[in-house]
């Protein structure tokens, strides 16, 4: 992946050019088996989603706020670690310290445990749970020090069997500042022999995750190969970078920002006197910049659990329904296997694979057969950039592409909806674990990075040559390459929206499964629908976040008694929701029904793209080094089934292949190749036309030059 530092413009922010804005991933990996290794000595991390960068000039002197807040100033590339020390940002003469944090059983209780029984009433399996109190105690400090805000965000408990280990997720309530694990099965009985356990190795532990608020310093490269779409533009204002969420940019945007680089070819400004700029306009010192940044750190703590067995059963901290054990009541089975494939009714394996859990009760594992391309959480755009990386010499017309690099973010094809509709049906083919008061909030759904599942992609060149990174449930892809023909071939595919299939196989140990990528930009996943339920008013505000249309299938409520409704006749004449368009839905509308308070509701929907209407409003915004060429095919005779047209860039010696059916000869093409930028180019490209019948037999050719400063469209006559 680039480098951190490297970062983009985006309105007036600069934001790091590697990262999409994503659902949040986790802190640690959940609920897996992973090999014992000595744990890592760095014990706090930077939060996972990077936070942007305004372009603004901070203020030196901040008034005093009514409630004193302190934010640790983190300096240098040292590893941290909870005893250490830190100044604060606002006052350098106060120095920072984490405050204690402990752990003990909660309530006297570190382990419960129960038999399940069956129809017959013979045991069928255990269900129990780790629970713990914890606090977060101020260390005795002088007038000149303070401690640092921390929040605890998540806890992992690693239980150890086997040299592995096997993660389970706790339920944290802050409030109370109690952590629950709740295990079944074999994990029951792990867990009762770390916790009592003589042998160092043997010994569970937990991982506490604290969030809280830091400034460090980011180091920023003005002098970056980037997208120069608003660089080279001649007449750059302030009010050119000002873009907000309610003034989302008009649909030619999703070709224009994550695929295309626009200017004006007649523009011969260096990108690098326009920067200079643009820095001096923001009060922005040029060259290399360090600023402080305000982001949120997560400090790792790591605590073992180990409490020996009492002697008297009234004192015991383990426990089952008939009070204190004193005694070893398991044993331990190693052979277990942690998930269990399941088959639920209306979710056919070909759409999912769903695994229960079998040491953490209510978890599924979920495998989406289907991975698509994701939408970035602000913009609701398609996460994918195409950076173009380009040399400059001093300030000529002279520019050389060295580099593409094609970024992106796949997830699974699931939406809130579907997932909502799953517990319904796990709860319907008595998948649902214990009480199933609540199984809404009870059930949890795991992805294959949250297990570290290993993954192989395969089945497409592109994609499978591409450096991967995991982000909660999404894989990031960063593809580059020299290959300007190459290049071509990727940004073609996705200007017209063709497909690039891949697979991605999944292992984990007993389980190995195989997912599709379907990577097109007009097939895109997102929830797009925002929803805002008034209880009060007996209504929901819903609104379309996306720059494309919206329509609406379906409606799932779910009311505080976790009863379910389902309406989809209601929008079977409901108009379409424009981007940014804000409606209201009565309850009485959707569910004449009932008078319950409503407590979430999910939408199944469709986005409207539809990227190939856009292209007269893109060919015109080539750059001297990247260009769009539009592809029309005429009205053709009855006998013509199929058209293919090779093109050949003189300049550079490209080559491309297009084929169309007669079903698509309506649609335009939008072609894009890439050549370097000099005074003396090439300007021709020769294209060669083939007709060919139903059954496939050529019936017709011809030979063609194109020069494309004369024109920005190829047009396919009739055949002669």
């Amino acid at each position: 992946m680039p480098d951190l530092n490297t970062f983009k413009l985006e309105g007036t922010r600069l934001v790091p050019i590697n990262r999409f804005n994503l659902e949040p991933s986790k802190p640690s990996s959940s609920f897996t088996a992973v090999t014992v290794k000595k744990e890592p000595q760095f014990t706090v991390i930077e939060h996972p989603i990077i936070h942007s960068i305004d372009i603004k000039p901070i203020p030196v002197i901040i008034g005093f706020p009514i409630f004193e807040t302190y934010f640790p100033l983190i300096e240098g590339d040292n590893a941290i670690t909870e005893n250490d020390s830190f100044k604060d940002y606002f006052k350098n003469e106060i120095t920072l310290f984490f405050p204690q944090i402990e752990t003990e059983p909660n309530n006297g209780t570190i382990f419960y445990y129960e038999n399940i029984l069956d129809k017959s009433g013979n045991k069928s399996g255990l269900a129990g749970k780790v629970t713990l109190k914890y606090s977060i105690k101020t260390k005795p400090l002088q007038a000149n020090q303070k401690n640092i805000a921390l929040n605890l965000r998540e806890a992992i408990l690693n239980l150890k069997v086997n040299h592995d280990t096997v993660k389970i997720n706790g339920i944290v309530n802050t409030t109370t500042q109690e952590i629950q694990f709740d295990l079944i099965d074999e994990a029951v009985k792990i867990a009762f022999m770390n916790l009592v356990s003589n042998i160092s190795d043997m010994k569970c532990n937990v991982d506490l995750f604290f969030d809280f608020k830091g400034y460090s310093k980011v180091k920023r490269n003005f002098l970056f190969a980037r997208d120069f779409t608003v660089l080279r533009s001649q007449n750059i204002t302030k009010k050119d970078l000002v873009s907000t969420r309610s003034l989302l940019e008009p649909k030619v945007t999703l070709i224009n920002s994550p695929l295309m680089v626009k200017s004006a070819t007649i523009n011969n400004i260096a990108p690098s006197r326009v920067i200079a700029d643009i820095q001096k306009e923001n009060n922005i010192k040029a060259g290399d910049q360090e600023e402080f940044v305000k982001s949120t750190f997560l400090l790792k703590i790591n605590k073992t659990l180990n409490f020996p067995l009492s002697v008297n059963a009234a004192t015991s901290l383990y426990k089952t329904i008939d009070g204190g054990f004193i005694n070893n009541p398991f044993n331990l089975n190693e052979d277990f296997s942690q998930f269990k494939q399941i088959f639920v009714s209306g979710f056919n394996f070909d759409k999912l694979s769903i695994y229960k859990s079998m040491v953490q009760p209510n978890t599924f594992l979920l495998i989406s057969k289907i991975y698509n391309l994701s939408k970035d959480l602000n913009t609701m755009k398609p996460c994918i950039s195409t950076i173009f990386h380009a040399y400059e010499d001093g300030t000529s017309t002279s520019e050389e592409i060295s580099k593409i690099s094609f970024q992106f973010a796949i997830g699974p094809n699931l939406s809130d909806f579907d997932l909502a509709k799953l517990k319904i049906a796990l709860l319907n083919n008595n998948f649902i674990d214990g009480d199933i008061t609540e199984y809404f909030d009870k059930v949890q759904f795991l992805f294959p990075n949250d297990i570290a599942a290993e993954y192989e992609v395969s089945g497409n060149y592109f994609l499978q040559k591409s450096d991967i990174a995991t982000d909660g449930k999404h894989f990031l892809f960063n593809l580059s390459t020299e290959d300007l023909s190459e290049a071509s071939i990727m940004i073609n595919a996705l200007n017209n929206t063709i497909t690039q299939y891949a697979n991605i196989n999944f292992k984990h140990k007993e389980i190995k499964d195989t997912s599709v990528i379907e990577l097109n930009i007009e097939n895109t996943i997102g929830e797009i629908v925002e929803a805002i339920i008034d209880n009060d008013g007996k209504k929901i505000k819903i609104n379309n976040q996306s720059i494309s249309n919206c329509k609406l299938n379906s409606i799932l409520m779910v009311y505080n008694q976790n009863t379910t409704y389902l309406n989809s006749t209601f929008f079977k004449n409901y108009p379409e929701l424009i981007s940014n368009d804000t409606k209201f839905l009565e309850f009485t509308a959707v569910n004449p029904t009932t008078t319950d308070a409503l407590k979430s509701v999910y939408f199944d929907f469709e986005n409207i793209e539809n990227i190939s209407s856009e292209f007269n409003q893109v060919v015109s915004q080539s750059t001297s080094y990247n260009r769009y060429i539009q592809v029309e095919i005429k009205s053709q005779s009855a006998a013509t089934s199929k058209i293919t047209i090779e093109l050949t860039v003189q300049e550079t010696g490209s080559k491309f292949t297009i084929e169309r059916l007669k079903a698509e000869f309506s649609t335009p093409i939008l072609f894009n190749f890439i050549i370097k930028n000099s005074l003396n180019n090439n300007t021709l490209i020769s294209y060669k036309v083939n007709y060919f019948d139903k059954n496939d037999n050529l019936i017709s050719s011809r030979n063609d030059v194109f020069n494309f400063l004369a024109s920005s469209k190829i047009i396919i006559n009739k055949k002669s």
